[in-house]
C-alpha cells in the first residue's frame, strides 16, 4: 500500500528567534577566535581604497600647461612641489579651455620653420623661383588638362552661339582679306585659317570684277580670281602685311560630255612674296543644264570666250524652282559648296603655313 502523506507542517521561526540565533553564532565565533581554534570560514573582502587623484599634467588646462612648460624651460631647477599649488588652483578654475599660447621666441621660430617648408614645397628642384604657378605651367599633364578644359568650354560657347566663334578665335599674327563679302565664301576661309593657325583675323571686302557670269575652264577660273585680287589691290583696300584670298567658281568638261562645277582658290601674300592656288572638289552637273546655258548666251556676248551669260544656278532654278540657285550643289551631290570650299581652304592654309617664315607665326 502507498504511504499516506504526512499532515505535519514545517515549524515557523519568528523574527526574535532568528535574531537570538544570530547573536549566539557571533558569540561562538568570537570565542573560537580568542581560543585560537578558528574554523575555516570565508570572511568578507576588505573594502577598496579610495581612488588617487589624477596626475597634475592631466588636470591642467591647455593655457596653464603652456605656461607651466614655459616656466619650466625658463627655470630648470624648479621642483615639482612648487608646481603642485598651481595645479590645484587650475582645477578649481571654471573657465573654458583656450588654445595654447606660444611664447614669442617659440612663435618666431615656428614661423621661420613653416616658411622654410613652404618654400621647399612650392619651388621644385632644378627650377628655383618659379613657385606654384611656375610648376603648373611647366607640368605637361596640367597644361593638357587646362587646354582640354578650354577647348571644351569654347565648343560649348560656339555651339550655343555660333557668332562667338569669330570673336574667340580672332586675333593672332595672321591677317587675311577675302575678296568677297558673301558668307558662302567668307565663312569657310575664316574657319580654315582659324583651325590651321589657332587664331586669325579674316575679314571680307567686296570688289567689282569684269568677267563672264559663268566662267568655263580652269584658265578662266584662275584669271577671274587674279582679277578680283588686282582690283582689290588697286583700290587700296589691302593693308600692309595682309594676305588676300580670292575664290572664283567655274564649270569644266573633265570627260567627254561630263561637266563639273569647281572653284579656284588663290592666295597672295605680297609682303612675303607667296602665291598659292588650289581647287575644290568637283560637283557633277547634268549635261542638259549646261546645254541650256549655252543656248541662253547670245552669239554676240562680249565675254563669250570666257564663259556664258547665265549661271548654272539660274538655269537649275528655272528648271526646278524647288531647288534654287543658292546651294544647288547640296541637292545634286549631297555636299554643299561651303563644305567643299572649307576643305579646299584648309589645304590652302596648310600650304601657306609651310611657306611663311617660322618667326612670323608664334
Amino acid at each position: 500500500m502507498m504511504e499516506e502523506l504526512s499532515d505535519e507542517q514545517p515549524e515557523m521561526v519568528s523574527h526574535e528567534e532568528a535574531v537570538l540565533a544570530e547573536k549566539e553564532a557571533t558569540q561562538n565565533l568570537s570565542a573560537s577566535y580568542s581560543t585560537g581554534n578558528s574554523p575555516h570560514v570565508m570572511l568578507p573582502p576588505a573594502p577598496l581604497a579610495a581612488p588617487s587623484p589624477l596626475p597634475a599634467f592631466l588636470s591642467l588646462s591647455p593655457k596653464t600647461t603652456a605656461v607651466k612648460l614655459s616656466s619650466a624651460q625658463a627655470t630648470p631647477g624648479t621642483s615639482s612641489s612648487q608646481v603642485a599649488p598651481s595645479s590645484s588652483a587650475s582645477n578649481s578654475s571654471t573657465t573654458a579651455p583656450e588654445f595654447p599660447q606660444i611664447p614669442h621666441e617659440g612663435k618666431s621660430k615656428t614661423v621661420e620653420e613653416v616658411s622654410a617648408v613652404s618654400a621647399n614645397v612650392n619651388v621644385p628642384s632644378g627650377s628655383p623661383g618659379l613657385g606654384l604657378f611656375g610648376w603648373i605651367s611647366s607640368n605637361s599633364l596640367v597644361s593638357k588638362v587646362v587646354e582640354k578644359t578650354k577647348s571644351s568650354m569654347e565648343s560649348v560657347i560656339t555651339t550655343l552661339d555660333p557668332g562667338m566663334k569669330e570673336l574667340i578665335f580672332s586675333g593672332g599674327d595672321v591677317s587675311v582679306i577675302v575678296a568677297s563679302s558673301k558668307d558662302n565664301k567668307l565663312v569657310p576661309v575664316r574657319e580654315a585659317f582659324q583651325k590651321v593657325f589657332g587664331k586669325a583675323t579674316v575679314i571680307g571686302k567686296e570688289c567689282p570684277v569684269n568677267t563672264a557670269a559663268q566662267l568655263v575652264g580652269f584658265t578662266a577660273g584662275l584669271k577671274g580670281a587674279e582679277e578680283r585680287i588686282a582690283n582689290l589691290r588697286q583700290s587700296g583696300s589691302i593693308p600692309e602685311g595682309h594676305a588676300v584670298v580670292a575664290i572664283e567658281g567655274f564649270i569644266v568638261e573633265i570627260l567627254p560630255e561630263r561637266w563639273f562645277e569647281m572653284s579656284c582658290l588663290l592666295l597672295k601674300d605680297f609682303s612675303h612674296g607667296i602665291e598659292l592656288q588650289t581647287f575644290s572638289q568637283p560637283t557633277l552637273i547634268p549635261t542638259e543644264f549646261v546645254l541650256t546655258a549655252q543656248e541662253k548666251t547670245p552669239t554676240d556676248y562680249p565675254l563669250r570666250w570666257a564663259g556664258y551669260s547665265v549661271t548654272i544656278g539660274e538655269v537649275i532654278e528655272a528648271a526646278q524652282p524647288h531647288i534654287g540657285h543658292a546651294d544647288w550643289q547640296m541637292v545634286l551631290s549631297g555636299v554643299s559648296r561651303r563644305q567643299s570650299l572649307l576643305l579646299a581652304a584648309q589645304s590652302l592654309c596648310y600650304m601657306y603655313k609651310q611657306k611663311i617664315p617660322t618667326s612670323f607665326v608664334s
